[in-house]
């Protein structure tokens, strides 16, 4: 009777276990804490594009500007291993360069930027108060320091990326401390979630 009992908990504890929805763990997971991808800006290759250009693609997004010295660089680098780590499933992610310093960053300058690092990043820019709409949605802070006497001024922002599913849904967040290896299994995952 003892055997009977426990066989049947252990086929309870492992039917529940199949009905467990699997879930990314690594990053930091924001399913429903942020709205779907949204936006209307400028590209880099001077298009007007919205999110609905990049459904079907899961798509990073961070939001930078050309003249940051490490945050920016070092997290575009870091994506751009996390792309060739993905091998042929990286045609299947889009990384967005959104520019806080639409002053700075013309369309041409975002070009150049975004090129050092792969054919899968663009770059995109609109006017300020776009920009602040946009990131006031995702939760994004940037400000301004004061110019010095050259008109060069520092822009201070936060430094996470955004991964977006096919569908266009907030899924994952990736911090500074996010690994390349780490970075990789939750978009595998996202690219091609387990069928249970």
């Amino acid at each position: 009777m003892k055997n009977l009992n426990g066989m049947f908990l252990m086929g309870c504890l492992l039917l529940l276990l199949a009905c467990a929805k699997v879930e990314p763990t690594r990053l930091t997971n924001i399913e429903g804490l942020l709205p779907d991808l949204s936006f209307s800006l400028m590209d880099e290759n001077k298009h007007k594009v919205t999110e609905a250009d990049y459904l079907g693609q899961t798509v990073v997004v961070f939001f930078g500007f050309t003249s940051c010295s490490e945050a920016c660089p070092n997290t575009l680098y870091k994506l751009s291993k996390v792309l060739t780590k993905l091998g042929d499933l990286e045609r299947q992610v889009t990384v967005l360069f959104i520019s806080v310093d639409p002053k700075r960053d013309s369309l041409e300058k975002l070009k150049q930027y975004t090129d050092v690092f792969g054919v899968s990043f663009i770059g995109l820019r609109g006017e300020l108060d776009a920009i602040k709409k946009l990131s006031k949605q995702y939760r994004v802070t940037f400000g301004y320091g004061d110019a010095d006497n050259s008109g060069n001024y520092e822009v201070s922002h936060s430094s996470g990326a955004f991964v977006f599913d096919k569908k266009g849904r907030a899924r994952l967040l990736a911090t500074q401390g996010s690994s390349v290896d780490a970075i990789v299994s939750d978009i595998k995952y996202l690219i091609n979630p387990p069928v249970l």
